[in-house]
């Protein structure tokens, strides 16, 4: 960092805690550094309610909710965290996520039988561990993943298996909103009504995605409107597109991968908008005859 200098650029992804030390570090304050942050985010999944009392998309949150607390054991920054539900769905969401959670065979990845590895090291498999205890204060377990046996993996293996955590009171889990587990840990959360979920959603202070699940296009249309704010990307997902979505957490080349807020305020991928970010860019006032040798 104390060989920067006012030209460069740095581009970074990691915790917000490191992100502070280096937009707080000399060299970027006094040579006007650009930094491109991408930093913790705490990703929801919203299931908006249906009319017909049979929400026909809980189904795809679970599979949704499954499949990224476990694809690279959760260590990624797009993982849902978070799990918004009606009031009246908490327990059918429980049973459904927790169906698919109990599926995944976790341990030795040379085992044909499994299907989610290792964290990366002794030292991200302790942090989720205490991460998780933290969550415990002010969640309930609705899935032990602690009371699976590992597949082919020995006591020093990194292997953790996954936990959905759950919380009936959503406005009393302050710790649920501010803390980002890096592993397979989610937490499903009720809420009484859409603004209330909305509400619910920005205590996140800025994240990278969202994604929303329902059967009725205009109330979805509605709520991706209200929350693309504090969000880099909105991820819809109704059964018209069921087999065809890319995932919650698979970001597309030409899609903005960052988020405002807590998540950084940078930008990575979305294609040739996101290079402005790298190039100096310089408008430059002549007349027509300087102009045409530019």
């Amino acid at each position: 960092m104390d060989q920067l200098q006012p030209f460069d650029v740095v581009s970074f992804t990691g915790s917000a805690d490191t992100a502070a030390v280096i937009r707080s570090h000399p060299a970027v304050t006094q040579h006007s550094v650009r930094v491109n942050i991408e930093a913790d985010s705490i990703n929801s999944a919203v299931l908006l309610p249906d009319d017909s009392g049979e929400n026909a998309a809980l189904d795809l949150l679970a599979k949704e909710v499954s499949r990224e607390m476990t694809v690279k054991s959760g260590q990624k920054c797009t993982a849902i965290r978070r799990i918004f539900v009606p009031e009246a769905l908490y327990n059918s969401a429980t049973a459904a996520i927790s169906a698919r959670l109990a599926k995944t065979t976790v341990g030795n990845p040379r085992n044909e039988t499994v299907r989610m590895g290792a964290v990366v090291s002794q030292e991200q498999l302790q942090s989720v561990k205490d991460g998780l205890a933290k969550l415990k204060t002010q969640a309930e377990v609705l899935f032990d993943g602690s009371q699976q046996s590992l597949v082919d993996a020995d006591a020093n293996s990194c292997c953790i298996a996954p936990t959905l955590l759950g919380v009936r009171d959503a406005d009393a889990a302050q710790i649920i909103h501010d803390t980002e587990v890096f592993g397979p840990v989610a937490t499903l959360l009720a809420y009484r009504d859409l603004e209330h979920a909305k509400a619910l959603v920005r205590r996140g202070q800025g994240s990278l995605v969202t994604s929303l699940y329902g059967t009725e296009p205009e109330a979805l249309a509605a709520v991706a409107a209200e929350l693309a704010d504090s969000h880099g990307r909105v991820h819809i997902i109704s059964p018209d597109v069921a087999a065809l979505q890319t995932g919650h957490g698979n970001v597309m080349p030409q899609s903005l991968h960052g988020g405002p807020g807590r998540a950084g305020g940078g930008e990575e991928l979305g294609g040739a908008r996101a290079l402005n970010f790298y190039h100096r860019r310089s408008a430059v006032q002549a007349s027509t005859e300087v102009l045409k040798y530019l």
